[in-house]
C-alpha cells in the first residue's frame, strides 16, 4: 500500500499554482507588450503625420515641392507610405503602394486593411486649417517582429525558470522539512525511552504537533508507570491470602475430627470471601481509572440514591448492630453517572460500618454549600490517625485493625475526580471518621408534593 507523502502533496499545492500564477502573468505581460508596441507604432504614424503636414503648410510652391519630395521618397522607397491630398481633393503627394483611401469624417481614425497579401496600419486625418488630408501608412510586420522580439526577450528566461521551479520548490520544502525529520529521528533514535520532543530549535509550526507528543507519552508513561504498580500491588497482596487459603485447605485435610476440618474450611471460606471482594474491587478501580469522561452522565438525585444505599446496607450493618442514619435535602441533584455514584457512597457506607463501634452508629448526611454538594458519612469509632490521613486513598493502605482490601477509598477518590469533585476526610463530631464526597451541584428540583 502505497501512503500518501506530504512533501508529494506540498508540491502539487505549492508548485500548481505558481505555475498558474506564472502563466497568468506571462499571458499579462505579453498583452500589455503588445498593447505598448502598438501604441508606440501609433504615435509614430501620428507624429509623421503632423510632421508632414506641417512642411506641407509653409512650402510656398507647393506643387513643385511636394513632387520633388514624392520623387525623393519614391528614390530612396523610405517609409512610412504617404497620400496628401488638399480640401478640392486633388492628390498633392502620392508616396504609398497602398490605393488612396477616400476621404471619410473630420476626425482622426486608425484603420487596419490588408493589400495585396500584407497588412497595413493606416492612420488619416485633417491639418488644423482644415485644408489638407494626410493618410499614413505603415505595414504591420515590423511591429509584429518587434512585438515577437520583445515577447520572446521576455519569455523565454521566465519558461527557462519555470522548468527549474519544480526542482526548486522540492529542494525547499526538503529544507522546510528537515525539523520535522529530526523529530521522526528523535522518536525513532531511543524507542525504549520518552524523550523530550519540545525544543528551542523547534519550529512554531511543529510546536503545537511536538507538545501534543509530549503531553501524550508522559500521559501514556504514567499509565504505564500505574498499571505496573497496580500489577505488582496486586500480586504482592493476593500472595498473601492465596497462601492462607491453600494452609487451610491442607490443614483441612490433615484434620483429626469433623470439628477442627469444618473449622479450616470455614476459614478458607472467609479467606475466598474476601478474596473475592478485592478481585472486585481491583475490577472496579481498573474499570474507573480507564475512563476519560462520563457516556452515561445525566442528572442523579442524591438523596434517593443515598436512601437507597443506606436501605441496602442494612442487612451489612445488623451483625455488627450498627444503627444507619440518613439526613438529606431531597431537592439535591448533581450530574454524573447514578451506578459510580452508588459505588462510591456503597464504599464509604461499608468503610464506616466496618471501622465504627460495634452496637455504634452511622450517619449520612447530604447538605448542600454554595454551588457544591456534600455527601459525608460518620462513624463512631477510633477515627482516622493523622499520620495516616494524607494516605488512605492510596492502593492497598489500610489502618492496622482493618481487615478490608485498602481499595475502597482508592475507588471513591476516582470516581470523585471522574465527576469533577473531591474526597475530604476529616474527624466527626464524636471523634470518629468523617469522609465527605464533595460534588459540584445543579439546579433545584422542584419540591415533592
Amino acid at each position: 500500500m502505497r501512503h500518501p507523502s506530504l512533501r508529494r502533496r506540498l508540491l502539487w499545492l505549492v508548485g500548481l499554482p505558481v505555475v498558474v500564477l506564472w502563466l497568468a502573468a506571462g499571458a499579462w505581460l505579453a498583452q500589455r507588450t503588445a498593447h505598448e508596441t502598438a501604441e508606440m507604432f501609433d504615435r509614430e504614424l501620428q507624429r509623421t503625420a503632423a510632421s508632414v503636414l506641417a512642411m506641407v503648410a509653409v512650402l510656398p510652391d507647393r506643387a513643385s515641392k511636394i513632387e520633388t519630395v514624392k520623387t525623393h521618397r519614391q528614390q530612396e522607397d523610405q517609409r512610412p507610405e504617404i497620400v496628401v491630398r488638399d480640401r478640392a481633393g486633388r492628390l498633392l503627394l502620392d508616396a504609398s503602394t497602398l490605393p488612396a483611401a477616400p476621404v471619410a469624417g473630420d476626425a482622426p481614425r486608425f484603420l487596419s486593411v490588408r493589400e495585396a497579401g500584407q497588412s497595413w496600419r493606416v492612420y488619416q486625418r485633417w491639418d488644423a486649417g482644415h485644408r489638407y488630408w494626410i493618410q499614413v501608412a505603415a505595414p504591420l510586420h515590423d511591429r509584429e517582429q518587434l512585438l515577437a522580439a520583445h515577447v520572446s526577450a521576455l519569455l523565454v528566461p521566465l519558461a527557462g525558470l519555470l522548468l527549474l521551479l519544480p526542482l526548486a520548490i522540492w529542494i525547499g520544502l526538503r529544507s522546510g522539512l528537515a525539523p520535522l525529520r529530526k523529530v521522526s529521528q528523535a522518536i525513532a533514535a531511543e524507542p525504549a525511552k520518552t524523550p523530550t520532543l519540545t525544543r528551542d530549535d523547534v519550529p512554531d509550526e511543529l510546536l503545537q504537533l511536538t507538545r501534543a507528543l509530549d503531553e501524550l507519552v508522559a500521559n501514556l508513561d504514567r499509565a504505564l508507570r500505574r498499571e505496573r504498580r497496580f500489577t505488582a500491588d496486586a500480586a504482592h497482596e493476593l500472595r498473601h491470602p492465596l497462601a492462607v487459603l491453600q494452609l487451610e485447605l491442607d490443614l483441612a485435610g490433615v484434620a483429626p475430627d469433623d470439628a477442627a476440618r469444618q473449622q479450616h474450611l470455614q476459614r478458607a471460606r472467609d479467606g475466598l470471601t474476601r478474596m473475592q471482594r478485592m478481585v472486585a474491587q481491583l475490577l472496579t478501580l481498573s474499570r474507573v481509572e480507564s475512563l476519560e469522561q462520563l457516556a452515561d452522565a445525566k442528572p442523579v438525585d442524591l438523596a434517593a440514591l443515598a436512601r437507597e444505599v443506606v436501605a441496602e446496607a442494612g442487612e451489612r450493618a445488623a451483625p455488627r448492630g450498627v444503627t444507619l442514619a440518613l439526613y438529606a435535602d431531597p431537592a439535591i441533584s448533581v450530574r454524573g453517572s447514578a451506578g459510580l455514584l452508588e459505588i462510591a457512597l456503597r464504599n464509604l457506607v461499608d468503610n464506616a460500618i466496618a471501622h465504627g463501634k460495634a452496637d455504634g452508629e452511622v450517619n449520612v448526611t447530604l447538605t448542600r454549600a454554595g454551588g457544591a454538594v456534600e455527601l459525608a458519612v460518620e462513624d463512631d469509632g477510633p477515627g482516622i490517625p493523622g499520620d495516616q490521613a494524607a494516605r488512605v486513598g492510596e492502593r492497598f493502605v489500610r489502618g492496622s485493625r482493618s481487615s478490608g482490601s485498602g481499595l475502597g477509598l482508592s475507588i471513591v477518590e476516582a470516581i470523585a475526580a471522574l465527576h469533577g469533585g473531591e474526597v475530604v476526610i476529616g474527624r466527626a463530631g464524636g471523634g470518629g471518621a468523617r469522609v465527605a464526597l464533595r460534588l459540584s451541584g445543579i439546579a433545584r428540583s422542584p419540591p415533592a408534593l
